[in-house]
């Protein structure tokens, strides 16, 4: 029986890497796409190979469709095909700032970094997945997707994943391939612990269950919706907030 293959990108560290580990728990082979830090990618394969895992990481600029190839292929090569897609990589640790102040420059920069990466590796794995008649993309979205004073690049970009993802799960419905955001709250990984406490304090008043999500809880819904059991759920946008509105 052929195994499973899922590419995650941004997936050596955070919340990428909690992903990666439950997915591998679960049996898939996973491939880990990075940008820069080459200790945390090693770090991040060594450990889930020391498990038992069959795991790569790849170097790559997501935000360049020949890169993305190029990443893609290595994968392949390595792994097989990734038929589980998880679009997990982003940029969001600008100093806020308002709107008209936001160099277009910079705003372009952050919407390519979380937008189009995701499409430029979304497009490129859908062939594989409709080869195999079986695909599951999933989007990493944000609770920013609802507006988010000071981060209008990241907000932006954030809201409109669930169009790109609606329409994945349009398009290749009937050739087996689901797509779905999850659009995590406050979660206790990466960006959310490196801020102040009272920040995160403030930020927690407004959660009814006044705490902070865990990165396993978002990995075992992205276990979920990567699995044989949600072939009948797709174009979604599932809140893990712990209820903030």
């Amino acid at each position: 029986m052929e195994r499973t293959v899922a590419l995650i990108t941004g997936g050596t560290r955070g919340l990428g890497l909690g992903i990666a580990r439950a997915l591998a728990a679960r049996g898939l082979a996973v491939g880990l796409v990075y940008r820069s830090d080459d200790a945390a990618a090693q770090a991040a394969v060594s450990g889930l190979r020391a498990e038992g895992h069959a795991a790569v990481a790849v170097r790559a600029d997501i935000g360049q469709a020949e890169a993305v190839a190029r990443a893609l292929d290595e994968v392949r090569d390595t792994l097989g095909p990734p038929v589980v897609l998880v679009n997990n990589a982003f940029r969001g640790g600008r100093t806020p700032q308002k709107t008209h102040e936001v160099p277009p420059a910079e705003f372009a920069e952050d919407i390519s970094t979380n937008l189009v990466s995701a499409f430029l590796v979304t497009r490129a794995c859908l062939p594989d997945m409709v080869a195999a008649g079986f695909g599951r993309v999933i989007f990493i979205g944000s609770l920013a997707a609802r507006g988010e004073a000071g981060r209008v690049a990241y907000a932006t970009a954030k809201a409109a994943l669930t169009g790109l993802s609606a329409t994945v799960a349009q398009e290749y419905a009937r050739a087996g391939v689901t797509s779905n955001v999850i659009n995590p709250g406050f979660i206790a990984a990466g960006a959310f612990e490196r801020l102040p406490e009272q920040i995160q304090s403030r930020a927690l008043a407004t959660v009814p269950m006044r705490r902070a999500g865990d990165a396993a809880e978002v990995a075992a819904l992205v276990a979920f919706l990567a699995s044989q059991e949600a072939g009948y759920l797709t174009g979604q946008v599932i809140g893990l907030d712990g209820g903030a509105r």
